[in-house]
Order: C-alpha cells, then sequence, then structure tokens
C-alpha cells in the first residue's frame, strides 16, 4: 500500500508578517492621541522642558475670577448680609483668584527660550500632536519658557557690538552652535553672549579704564603743569567717563555713581599733588 506523498510546505511569503511594534519615542500615522503622548514623552525625556506660557488663557482666567469677585462684592452689598453658602463660594473664588495670580506670576517670571529654538519646539509639538495643531487660534504658538538658569554673561552694549563683528567662531559658544546650527550657518549673530566675547569685553574695558588715567594725566602734565588746564582736563575726562558708563556699561545706579565718583578723585589728588 502506498503512502500518500506530504505536501510540498508553502512558501513564507504567501504568510503576512506580524507588524513590528514601534520603538519606543517613534511616533507613526495612525497612532491614537494616547500612543502619541507616551512617545513623544519618551522621545524627548532627555531634553530640556519647554512650557507654554499661554498669557492670554492665563489673564481670561483672572479675568473672569475677578469677575466673579465682583458680582459676589455686589451681591453682599445688595443683601446686606452674607450668608454661609456665600462666604463659602467667597472662600473658594478668593482662593482660585489668589493662585490663579501666583501661577500667572510663575510663569512670567520662567526664563524664555531663545527666539531660534521657538519654531523647532512649535514644529516638534505640531508633528507629534497634529489634530491640536491643526485647532483654530495656533494653539502651539505661544511663548516657551524653560526652568534654566539665565544666560551666564549677561549683554551690554559692547558684547552685543562685539559678537556681531568677531568671527562666527569665537561668537558662537558651543552649546548655542549646537542649538543654533541654522543660524550660524546662515552668518546670523548669536543670541548669547560667549565666553571668548565675553573675555574681550573685560579686556576692552579694563584697558580704556586705565587708558582714561592715564591719558588725562599725560594732558594735565604735559607739556607743563596749569591749574586751568588740569581743571578743564579733568571735567572733560569726568564727563566722558560719566558717559561711557551710563551708555556702553550695564551697571546699576549706585555702580555708575560710585566708579565715577572715584576716577574725578584720583584725577583731583593729582591735581593737588602736581599743582
Amino acid at each position: 500500500m502506498s503512502s500518500t506523498p506530504a505536501p510540498d510546505a508553502a512558501p513564507s511569503w504567501l504568510y503576512p508578517k506580524a507588524a513590528e511594534p514601534p520603538k519606543p519615542g517613534e511616533i507613526l500615522d495612525g497612532m491614537d492621541y494616547s500612543e502619541r503622548l507616551w512617545h513623544h514623552t519618551f522621545a524627548t525625556q532627555d531634553n530640556d522642558v519647554h512650557f507654554l506660557e499661554y498669557r492670554v488663557l492665563h489673564r481670561l482666567n483672572i479675568f473672569d475670577l475677578q469677575n466673579q469677585l465682583a458680582k459676589l462684592k455686589g451681591a453682599c452689598w445688595k443683601d446686606q448680609k452674607a450668608s454661609a453658602e456665600d462666604l463659602k463660594m467667597l472662600k473658594n473664588t478668593l482662593h482660585d483668584y489668589t493662585t490663579a495670580i501666583q501661577d500667572y506670576a510663575y510663569m512670567h517670571s520662567l526664563q524664555g527660550i531663545r527666539s531660534s529654538q521657538a519654531p523647532a519646539r512649535r514644529r516638534d509639538l505640531s508633528q507629534a500632536f497634529p489634530e491640536i495643531a491643526n485647532l483654530p487660534g495656533e494653539p502651539f504658538n505661544s511663548h516657551y519658557c524653560t526652568l534654566g538658569s539665565a544666560p551666564e554673561f549677561q549683554s551690554d552694549p559692547i558684547r552685543d557690538y562685539l559678537k556681531g563683528v568677531v568671527p562666527r567662531h569665537l561668537a558662537y559658544s558651543k552649546p548655542e552652535m549646537d542649538l543654533n546650527m541654522d543660524g550660524y550657518l546662515a552668518k546670523l549673530p548669536p543670541e548669547t553672549i560667549s565666553p571668548t566675547v565675553d573675555r574681550i569685553t573685560r579686556f576692552i574695558i579694563a584697558f580704556a579704564g586705565g587708558a582714561a588715567l592715564v591719558v588725562a594725566m599725560l594732558v594735565m602734565s604735559l607739556p607743563f603743569a596749569h591749574k586751568t588746564k588740569s581743571l578743564i582736563t579733568v571735567s572733560v575726562a569726568v564727563t566722558l567717563f560719566a558717559a561711557t558708563m551710563s551708555l556702553a556699561v550695564r551697571a546699576s545706579n549706585s555702580e555708575t555713581l560710585v566708579a565715577t565718583a572715584t576716577y574725578a578723585a584720583v584725577l583731583v589728588v593729582f591735581v593737588g599733588t602736581s599743582g
């Protein structure tokens, strides 16, 4: 009795492969909101968290609570009484009103991100949540904030000028070059002050401060010392020094006053000893 031959195995291409699950952080078409939310959070876990300030929405909430309090005040004045229910509502509304003001003040105090970073953050959110990005009013178009600290080097007119004229590889710090490579390649000035620009500025200020004293003393001493010439020189030098401190250097009122008074005192002492 002959045995029936076993049928040949079907080729593997006849059986469709099961779809592989997406990698963590990979957002694909067809995902629902919960999946997009999880993958977007996973993909950005190593980045600084950037918050949308939503200033108009905060103000809308504050004004609404403010109007509710105004209505409660009007009702109390009209009825000349405040029931337990009215007091409970007043307590809750006052608490919400105070909390809303504190929240607004806190969000307003956060450090804003650089303007070159905002389009990338907006684009990331729009790609991750297109159904929200397509809503009216551009929901992701707001001021972006971060918990990061303020820039290490504060700007002033001298630093702002130098960062636009020094070579780009010196004007850009390494962190900003990594974050704003498009601006670097487009030959745009950086938005922050690099350590090199800060050091150049400090040298210029130190050199100018010493030169302001030496030049004034040379003018008063050469070719001969004369009290009238010395007093005129001191007056002009102090005026120029005060103008430079006020316009070119970012300093407080007290710092400007102390520096100008010290400079004037040194020149006056020189006039007294040389006269």
